[in-house]
């Protein structure tokens, strides 16, 4: 759309200032051809340093950015070897997982290692995050549970549907049985001797007692 009218009422555009439509002021017929006039430069920001005729070009001097700090290293993680488990669901258990046994294997490749029992529930089975891995292609992936019940006292094994069976004293148990010093638990071919942890005790806070 045209931006305003020349004297005659054409709509022209704005830069131009003579109507190409009007006729030419010399009486002739002939209608000068006027192009549109560049547009006028753009402003400089107001950042930019005015100077006169002559004048050598000054520029801003840009002060170099402030240095960023480093983020302070995080600190290094606790050692495992002093986290003491959560304790399972079990009534009785305080908030962290003791010592109060061991299962220690006396044959088949796991002959001569042991395997803490905690308060609470543990685990036995395949599966390498069980508390008691069992590397063992006869042991089911979650084999049994060995529950250690602060309350009561009692260590009680029970077999968690397995494939072969839970074995103690070479006597399969339906579904479990209480453990006692010196009883031989079977798991798949692994036979594990159990020690419970005599002559000192945990209370419900996890003190000595």
């Amino acid at each position: 759309m045209a931006d305003k009218r020349c004297i005659n009422g054409h709509f022209i555009d704005e830069s131009w200032d003579i109507c190409p439509y009007c006729p030419a002021e010399s009486g002739g017929s002939v209608i000068p051809v006027v192009r549109p006039r560049p547009p006028a430069p753009a402003a400089r920001p107001e950042s930019a340093v005015s100077r006169s005729a002559g004048e050598p070009v000054r520029h801003e001097e840009r002060r170099p950015a402030p240095p960023r700090e480093r983020a302070a290293p995080a600190p290094p993680a606790a050692d495992r070897t002093t986290v003491v488990p959560k304790a399972s669901l079990v009534p009785g258990a305080p908030a962290v997982r003791y010592v109060v046994g061991w299962l220690l294997g006396i044959n088949g490749s796991l002959k001569g290692e042991s395997f803490a029992v905690r308060i609470g529930r543990n685990v036995i089975g395949r599966d390498s995050r069980s508390d008691i891995p069992v590397s063992d292609d006869q042991a089911s992936s979650h084999h049994a549970d060995l529950v250690f019940r602060l309350d009561e006292k009692r260590y009680i094994l029970m077999d968690h549907n397995s494939t072969n069976g839970t074995f103690v004293n070479e006597t399969e148990i339906e579904p479990r049985r209480d453990l006692a010093k010196h009883d031989v638990v079977r798991i798949g071919t692994h036979d594990f001797l159990f020690i419970p942890l005599e002559g000192f005790s945990w209370d419900e806070q996890g003190n000595k007692k």
